[in-house]
């Protein structure tokens, strides 16, 4: 069967891609390991283009500095990758820009504040016809309160339970 030539090359072009996605996620992830404490903490990664691996530094100083040293870090990158992953080194100010091997913050945990019980709760009972639609959530809030949360939804009413798919 015949195919299109862009549809050959598609194949051969993302999985070239992917892998050099999968290198660069490896480096971000072991950053201070394969560098050392003292050279992460000066330039951090940011990024990669074809087979150039793109550093971030904080200081212009430092940037012209790492640039001395380019050919280490690109060494010590492929080694620690077992290929030569990268051909290249390039240095660029972080800015604002956060670099890929930051830790990720853990999410913030929410937590639902205890209910506190208003003051005149339940002085509207009367007030309020019980077969309206106000007066039915009126009398529900109250409720609520004297009984404490009960699960929302339509009680469960037995019968047949669903265990699978039949055989």
């Amino acid at each position: 069967m015949l195919r299109r030539l862009s549809e050959s090359l598609d194949r051969f072009v993302a999985e070239k891609e992917a892998r050099h996605r999968r290198n660069f996620v490896e480096v971000c992830r072991r950053w201070v390991t394969i560098v050392g404490p003292e050279t992460a903490e000066l330039v951090r990664p940011l990024g990669h283009r074809r087979r150039d691996l793109i550093l971030g530094a904080d200081d212009p100083v430092v940037m012209q500095e790492m640039h001395f040293a380019a050919p280490e870090i690109l060494s010590l990158v492929n080694a620690a990758l077992g290929q030569e992953a990268f051909d290249r080194v390039r240095f660029d100010l972080l800015g604002d820009r956060v670099s890929l091997d930051a830790l990720r913050t853990a999410p913030p945990r929410f937590t639902t504040p205890p209910t506190m019980r208003p003051e005149h709760l339940g002085g509207l009972i009367g007030a309020l016809d019980p077969t309206t639609p106000v007066g039915r959530c009126y009398a529900k809030y109250v409720a609520y309160f004297e009984t404490g949360p009960k699960p929302s939804g339509r009680p469960s009413r037995g019968g047949r339970k669903k265990t699978g798919r039949a055989a």
